[in-house]
C-alpha cells in the first residue's frame, strides 16, 4: 500500500502544475463563452476524460514506443526535462500552450475538448513526455496502480475547475491568473531540472 501511495503522490504532484486546471479554466471559458451551459458542462467533461486518456496511453505505450526506436530511459529524461523546462520558461513569461492562430481556430469549432483543450493546453508533450518519464520511479504493477490511480484524480480536478470554469472566471483576474502561472511554471522548471539532472547521471554511470 506504501508503494501505491507514493507512486499515486508522484504522479499527481508531478502532473498538477503540468495540467494547470485552475489556471486553465477561464482559458476554457473563454473558448467556450458562447456555446451554451449545458454544452460547455459537456465538453469540460470530455476535456477531463481526453487528457487523462493520452496521459495514460503515453505512460503503457510510450516506453515500448522509444525501446522500438532504440531510446533508453536517459535520453527520455534529457528530452523530457527539456520540452518541461520549455513548457515552465513559457509559464514564466505568462505565455499560452497555444498559438494566437490555434487560438482563433478554436473560437470557431462546435467542440474543443479534444484540440486544443486536453492537447496541447491540458496534456501537451512536456506532460506526455513526464508520464512516460515515469517509470523512472519504479516500474512493479502497484506503481502503475499509483501512477493510473494519480492521472485519475487529476482527471476528477480537471472536470471540476472545468465544469466551473464561469465561476473560476469571475473570481480570477488576470492578475491572479498570470501569478498562478508563474508559482506552478516554477515547480515545474524545478521537475525539469531533476529530469535531466536524473538523465545525466544515468548516461554518466552507464558509461563508466
Amino acid at each position: 500500500m506504501k508503494q501505491f501511495a507514493t507512486a499515486f503522490g508522484i504522479s499527481f504532484a508531478a502532473m498538477f502544475p503540468l495540467l494547470n486546471p485552475v489556471g486553465h479554466a477561464p482559458m476554457f471559458y473563454a473558448l467556450t463563452r458562447d456555446v451554451p451551459a449545458s454544452d460547455r458542462h459537456h465538453q469540460a467533461a470530455k476535456s477531463a476524460a481526453y487528457s487523462v486518456v493520452i496521459l495514460v496511453v503515453a505512460l503503457l505505450l510510450g516506453a515500448d514506443i522509444l525501446r522500438f526506436f532504440g531510446i533508453d530511459l536517459n535520453d527520455l529524461r534529457l528530452a523530457g526535462g527539456l520540452l518541461v523546462a520549455r513548457t515552465a520558461w513559457s509559464m514564466l513569461g505568462n505565455g499560452s500552450r497555444i498559438t494566437p492562430d490555434e487560438h482563433d481556430a478554436a473560437h470557431g469549432k462546435n467542440d474543443i475538448s479534444l484540440t486544443p483543450m486536453a492537447t496541447p493546453i491540458l496534456s501537451g508533450p512536456g506532460a506526455m513526455s513526464l508520464a512516460v518519464g515515469l517509470i523512472a520511479y519504479g516500474e512493479a504493477p502497484m506503481d502503475y496502480a499509483g501512477y493510473l490511480a494519480g492521472f485519475l484524480a487529476l482527471g476528477l480536478l480537471t472536470w471540476i475547475c472545468l465544469r466551473y470554469a464561469d465561476v473560476l472566471a469571475g473570481a480570477l483576474n488576470e492578475n491572479a491568473i498570470g501569478a498562478i502561472n508563474r508559482i506552478l511554471g516554477f515547480l515545474i522548471l524545478a521537475i525539469g531540472v531533476d529530469l535531466m539532472t536524473a538523465g545525466i547521471r544515468g548516461s554518466f554511470l552507464a558509461a563508466h
